[in-house]
C-alpha cells in the first residue's frame, strides 16, 4: 500500500481538505507548515472557505460590560449557527476582546466587524480572534465622529467611512487582506448631512439614516466602490432619530419604525411568548423566517432569547441561548455572520 502525504496531493485537493476544518484548526495548521499558511492566506482559499461558510450563517452576539454608566473595553463575542438546532450549541464560538471601549460595532461583513471606541477603530475577525487597529483619527476636543463599514468587491478590500460632525470631514480608510499600512484620506461630498442611525451594508452600498442641513430626515447611500454619496428622500411625516434601525427584510431595506409601501405585521401569541420584554426585528434568515432579538441596551441577568417567526404558518419559535451573558452587559445581535480567513 502506497502512503500519500498531504503535501503530495494536488493543490485543489489540499484546499478542499483544509476548507472543511473549523477556524480554530486552521489557525493550528498555519503554525505547523509555512506552505499550509500560504494556502490558507491565499485569495483562492479565502473565497472557497467563504463560499462554504455562507451555507451555514451564524447569529453573532456582542456583549459589552458596563460599569458606573460607562462602557468598559471588555467585550464578549459569541456566535452559533443561526439555522441549526439546538441553536445554543450549534458551532459555538466565543471571543473576549479588550481592544477598544465598544461604543459602536458594525454589522458583520464576510466574517469581519468594525469596532469603534471614541476615535479608535479596530477591525476584528471574531472567529479567528484576529484584530487590526486602524490609525487614530484626530478630531477636535469634545467633537464626535461616526464610522461605517463596507466591502469593495471590485478591489477585494474593506473600507471604513468616518464622518466628523463638527469639522464636516468625510474620510475613508482601506483595509486589505495583507498587513499593508492603512491611512485615512479625505473624500469629496456634495450632500452635507449628520448621520443618525447605524449603517446597513447591502450589495456594495452602505445605507444609514441621517438629517440634512435643513433638518429633513433622509437615508444616505454610499457606494463603497466609487465612494459617492446619494440621497434617498423620505416622506415629510417620517422623522428619523437614533432609535431607528435599518434592517434587511426579504431583500428590501426597512426601517424599524417605518417601511416604504409596507403594512403592519401582526404576530399571533407574541405577548404570551415574550411577556413584557422588548424585542427588535433584526431581519430575515435563510428559512424565510423573521428574526427578533432583545432590544439593544437591555441589561441581562437571565437567559437570552432569539425568536423566529414564519409568516406563512404563523409559527413563532423561541430559542434560549444559554451561558453567554453575565449581568450588567449590553447585548447586540447580528444575523448572517460567517466564518472567514480574513486577517489570518
Amino acid at each position: 500500500m502506497v502512503k500519500t502525504s498531504f503535501e503530495t496531493l494536488p493543490l485543489d485537493m489540499q484546499m478542499e481538505i483544509l476548507s472543511r476544518l473549523p477556524l480554530k484548526s486552521l489557525m493550528g495548521c498555519m503554525c505547523v507548515s509555512k506552505k499550509w499558511a500560504s494556502i490558507i492566506r491565499s485569495k483562492a482559499f479565502r473565497d472557497h472557505y467563504l463560499s462554504r461558510s455562507m451555507t451555514r450563517p451564524r447569529v453573532l452576539f456582542v456583549a459589552n460590560h458596563r460599569e458606573f454608566h460607562k462602557f468598559t473595553s471588555e467585550a464578549f463575542f459569541y456566535s452559533v449557527y443561526q439555522e441549526e438546532e439546538p441553536l445554543w450549541l450549534s458551532g459555538k464560538q466565543q471571543m473576549r476582546s479588550e481592544e477598544v471601549p465598544l461604543l459602536k460595532v458594525s454589522q458583520p461583513i464576510l466574517g469581519l466587524i468594525c469596532q469603534q471606541g471614541n476615535t479608535k477603530i479596530v477591525i476584528c475577525n471574531p472567529g479567528s480572534k484576529n484584530c487590526r487597529t486602524l490609525p487614530q483619527i484626530k478630531v477636535p476636543k469634545g467633537a464626535s465622529m461616526t464610522s461605517f463599514f463596507g466591502y469593495d468587491k471590485d478591489k477585494d478590500v474593506f473600507k471604513v467611512l468616518c464622518i466628523t460632525k463638527a469639522t464636516k470631514e468625510y474620510q475613508v480608510c482601506t483595509v486589505r487582506s495583507d498587513e499593508e499600512s492603512s491611512f485615512w484620506r479625505p473624500i469629496r461630498y456634495e450632500h452635507d448631512h449628520a448621520p443618525v442611525t447605524e449603517g446597513l451594508f447591502k450589495g456594495g452600498v452602505l445605507y444609514y439614516g441621517a438629517l440634512s442641513t435643513s433638518d429633513k430626515s433622509v437615508v444616505m447611500s454610499f457606494n463603497v466602490s466609487s465612494e459617492e454619496f446619494s440621497v434617498i428622500e423620505l416622506p415629510n411625516e417620517v422623522k428619523i432619530d437614533h432609535h431607528w434601525t435599518l434592517v434587511n427584510y426579504k431583500g428590501d431595506i426597512e426601517g424599524r419604525c417605518w417601511k416604504l409601501g409596507g403594512d403592519r405585521i401582526e404576530i399571533p401569541h407574541w405577548t404570551k411568548t415574550v411577556d413584557n420584554k422588548k424585542f427588535y426585528f433584526k431581519g430575515t434568515i435563510g428559512t424565510g423566517e423573521l428574526a427578533f432579538a432583545p432590544e439593544r441596551g437591555t441589561w441581562f441577568g437571565g437567559p437570552l432569547f432569539v425568536l423566529y417567526y414564519d409568516e406563512a404558518s404563523t409559527n413563532l419559535r423561541s430559542f434560549e441561548i444559554k451561558g453567554m451573558v453575565p449581568q450588567n452587559h449590553s447585548v447586540r445581535t447580528f444575523l448572517d455572520h460567517v466564518d472567514s480567513t480574513w486577517l489570518m
